[in-house]
């Protein structure tokens, strides 16, 4: 379903103006992107009724508002947080050398095998048994492709990407980050959240700055996070941001899942 948004709960006029008038190019710029889908995401949830989840989880950037979502940090301290995040991956592969791609219809253990002689290339995202996403230089990309079409993926697509996430070549990002994180003030969650790299639950505050910034150079396990919420008796899932992306996965992860999806209007 679709919820109406205040957009006056981002309080960021150039922000704002951005998102509204474009230019398209500068907007999928992944310094202004990870702070427009946070900022979007955030109003939405300040207006849905769903304040006591009994567990969070989010891919990628989503664990930032899974964060917020329960009480471990405040959407002010978060909105800064996700600005340096994002600044620091970009400022990672300044050259801007780096691509992801997704792969479709090949196990990650299948991708893994096709890729693992080629240099600069790895594991990104495993998002359902048949959804993997890999990262890396662009020429290791662009090598990988055609191998992993003739491996049997059934598509191989580019993707419209600033950095190449999740991979070791944001090892510079991890760092500043996680030197950033320090001096976070944050609390332990009042609610459960499944971290991607671990494809699991934590609630000590250190250790979830470890994570956050494990997660920029580690694979995105979001297959493995939605059986884990599953196996912990979870079967409605909500997902809350700016498009659907999640839910078709989840509904491919566990069938008999009831999901859910709020977004923001199209406007």
């Amino acid at each position: 379903m679709s919820a109406g948004l205040d957009l006056n709960r981002i309080g960021d006029d150039s922000l704002l103006r951005l998102m509204a008038e474009g230019p398209e190019d500068v907007l999928t710029q992944t310094i202004n992107a990870q702070k427009a889908v946070f900022a979007v995401t955030a109003a939405l949830w300040d207006s849905c009724a769903f304040k006591d989840p009994a567990l969070l989880m989010g891919h990628s950037l989503g664990e930032y508002m899974a964060l917020v979502a329960s009480g471990a940090l405040s959407q002010e301290e978060c909105r800064t947080l996700v600005s340096v995040r994002a600044s620091a991956m970009d400022k990672a592969t300044a050259g801007g050398e780096g691509a992801m791609a997704a792969v479709l219809g090949l196990s990650a253990a299948d991708v893994s095998e096709t890729i693992e002689n080629l240099d600069g290339v790895w594991v990104a995202n495993i998002n359902t048994a048949a959804q993997v996403v890999i990262s890396g230089s662009t020429s290791a990309i662009k090598q990988a492709m055609p191998l992993l079409k003739d491996k049997g993926a059934k598509k191989v697509v580019l993707l419209n990407v600033a950095v190449p996430s999740h991979c070791p070549l944001m090892e510079p990002a991890r760092k500043t980050l996680r030197e950033y994180l320090k001096n976070v003030r944050m609390q332990r969650p009042k609610s459960g959240v499944v971290f991607n790299a671990v494809a699991g639950e934590e609630s000590d505050p250190e250790k979830i700055k470890d994570l956050l910034a494990e997660g920029l150079v580690s694979p995105v396990q979001w297959e493995k996070s939605v059986r884990y919420a599953a196996a912990k008796g979870i079967d409605h899932f909500i997902e809350i941001g700016p498009k659907s992306v999640l839910a078709p996965m989840v509904k491919r992860i566990v069938p008999d899942a009831r999901v859910e999806v709020i977004t923001a209007d199209a406007h």
